[in-house]
């Protein structure tokens, strides 16, 4: 990816990270059911715009204007990541206790993105779709924000090192699966399985 593409990718970067600490938060501070509740309605708003983008051009037009610096070439007249994204966010707290599921946020949220401009900026050797460096990155991104977390907040983030190690390998090897996998997906279900069985 060239630097031009690379600064088309900061605007989606800071609204896929921004957009994921809401979710996470909401998901983690309101009390159940309603965390369920809300993160539920989000999931389906975000099927209905993109159902109705695909099937009414005119909301597909609006749609452009307003986040078209968020959207990717192919998604302008295709599905863009919103619906798996919200999914994972929503079966990750409907799954998991919500310290685990705010846990299995963070290789989501910001060892994702770090893939992707890593692997797309600086990649060169080639893992199927994705690169070796990228895997890198995403695995640098997450151990990072995990130490920094636990430093801070550690009544949620407070694992043992080795178990924090562990959830950014799965979290890097969740990205990593091809399609039709989606890492919004699989990053925080194997994630949050993970520390479910190591805590």
């Amino acid at each position: 990816m060239a630097s031009a593409d690379i600064r088309k990718e900061i605007p989606r970067t800071f609204f896929h990270i921004l957009g994921g600490l809401i979710l996470a938060g909401a998901g983690f501070f309101l009390p159940p059911p309603l965390n369920g509740y809300f993160l539920a309605v989000v999931f389906c708003a975000a099927c209905v715009v993109e159902g109705a983008r695909l099937l009414v051009p005119s909301v597909n037009r609006a749609a452009r204007i307003i986040v078209g610096p968020f959207m990717r070439p192919g998604e302008e007249r295709g599905l863009t990541g919103a619906i798996p994204f919200t999914g994972g966010v929503l079966l990750a707290f409907l799954l998991f206790p919500r310290p685990v599921a705010l846990a299995s946020m963070v290789p989501l949220i910001f060892g994702d993105r770090a893939a992707l401009l890593a692997g797309k900026g600086f990649g060169r050797i080639r893992i199927g779709a994705k690169t070796l460096e990228g895997s890198l990155a995403c695995l640098a991104a997450s151990l990072a924000v995990y130490f920094f977390a636990s430093f801070f907040w550690p009544a949620v983030f407070g694992y043992p090192l080795l178990v924090l190690i562990g959830a950014s390998i799965t979290g890097t090897a969740a990205e990593a699966l091809p399609r039709p996998f989606d890492d919004n997906l699989t990053i925080p279900l194997a994630v949050g399985a993970f520390l479910l069985l190591a805590g």
